[in-house]
């Protein structure tokens, strides 16, 4: 009983525990994004399923065989009335004649084999190209889900350095009020500044509060990413502050050719074209040839397996030519809308090389000019926090009054909240700029 029950137990306590997964570096993260991103992973499958495409238009291209069976009851056969003199009778009288047995029983094999069909083999060609751009629709998902999980992976650190940050904050002010508190009983300080110190301890620990809120939602959004489940828990071991920010790398050089957007209106450019020509190889005319072998009993009732009576076989083999001669305007309005069409992803590929180029130079120049702030505001950083502990300091022993000391811990908190937001863009800039140039 004894084994049993600890069974029971170790089952649950497996049931319940959840899976960690520990994220080292924004590289771990994206690679960890690349391969189970659950939009990543539908393309993936869906470029599977695409391509049975392949073997559906190479099927038009091969020959094709059916066996067929057809069983007819004619209810009403045809009568002919032919004079009667022809098998005997009187003249100027008629007998009626019926033509055909009501069952019909047919059997047989039909083949037909295309010889001659353009469109068809152009359709082989379109097939490709559809699973190329399916190829480039995928990468350009990924550069965006990539792009994503590197924004939000430094938002989620900036985050969490935002909360100690204000936890270390609201316990200055925890210190400050305690102070105050002391000081408002001996009558040293009036109301109206203990009550202006309470203010700024209850807004700190509001912000606080925020920021473990935004922290917990982008924590949950980089779980969504990453293809793992809510209930996993996802460690970052990475510190936003303590990552080295020496010798940072120039911006690499990435021009609009490289980008997967640009390459997947190339591929549709590309397309519009193998489009344009299949429409006007519809003119084109299409030999095939066809053989058909039947065997048919006719029966006044039905008694098709009796081995004594007949069966009549028929077999015919041939070449079916088509010429298209007249189509009411529809081969040249077809080939009229695909020229259309051909231009418009001309003009759709010109801006998109052309906006990518706009976003990567944007890219580019915030990461130069986040990289030139980041010395000065790492400078302003550290002297805030000196600042900070200074003015306590003269608070304590009163030689700072308590608005001297607020200009500097406000002064203290618009520096640390520069420093890191530039130390993020520096980061997210980078990452953008390494996965555009295929690092």
């Amino acid at each position: 009983m004894k084994n049993r029950f600890l069974i029971a137990g170790l089952l649950i306590t497996a049931h319940t525990l959840q899976a960690q997964t520990v994220v080292t570096s924004v590289q771990d993260a994206l690679a960890l994004a690349r391969r189970n991103n659950p939009d990543l992973v539908n393309a993936r499958l869906n470029r599977t399923a695409q391509e049975q495409q392949r073997t559906a238009v190479r099927a038009s291209l091969l020959p094709s065989a059916r066996l067929f069976t057809n069983f007819d009851y004619n209810y009403a056969l045809p009568v002919q009335l032919v004079p009667a003199e022809f098998v005997g009778g009187r003249v100027g009288e008629f007998r009626e004649f019926r033509f055909g047995l009501p069952f019909f029983l047919t059997a047989g094999v039909e083949v037909n084999a295309p010889i001659l069909n353009r469109p068809a083999r152009a359709d082989r060609t379109i097939v490709e190209q559809n699973l190329r751009i399916i190829d480039d629709q995928t990468l350009v998902l990924q550069d965006e889900v990539s792009t994503q999980t590197a924004r939000l992976y430094h938002a989620t650190l900036l985050t969490r350095a935002a909360i100690g940050i204000y936890q270390r904050n609201r316990s200055a002010a925890d210190t400050l009020a305690q102070i105050a508190a002391q000081r408002l009983d001996k009558g040293q300080i009036e109301p109206l500044e203990y009550n202006r110190i309470r203010s700024v301890q209850l807004t700190t620990t509001d912000i606080l509060y925020q920021n473990e809120l935004t922290y917990a939602r982008n924590l949950g959004q980089l779980k969504l990413l990453l293809g793992l489940p809510p209930a996993d828990s996802l460690v970052l071991s990475e510190e936003l502050a303590n990552r080295p920010i020496d010798n940072l790398a120039s911006a690499p050089a990435v021009g609009p050719a490289d980008r997967p957007q640009v390459t997947l209106q190339q591929s549709r450019v590309a397309l519009s074209r193998l489009q344009l020509d299949r429409e006007r190889l519809l003119r084109w005319p299409t030999l095939s040839a066809y053989g058909r072998y039947t065997q048919q009993a006719q029966r006044n009732q039905i008694n098709f397996l009796n081995p004594n009576e007949r069966w009549f076989t028929i077999g015919v083999a041939g070449l079916q030519f088509n010429y298209p001669l007249y189509s009411g305007g529809l081969r040249t309005s077809n080939i009229a809308r695909a020229r259309q069409l051909l231009k418009v992803a001309e003009a759709e590929l010109a801006y998109e090389s052309d906006r990518q180029t706009t976003d990567t130079d944007d890219v580019r120049n915030t990461y130069n000019q986040a990289v030139r702030s980041l010395g000065l505001n790492r400078q302003n950083y550290d002297l805030s926090n000196q600042n900070v502990q200074i003015a306590l300091i003269k608070y304590r022993s009163g030689l700072f009054a308590y608005d001297q000391y607020l200009n500097v811990f406000n002064e203290a908190l618009s520096a640390q909240n520069r420093f890191l937001t530039n130390l993020s863009n520096v980061f997210i800039n980078q990452t953008i700029l390494q996965i555009r140039s295929g690092q």
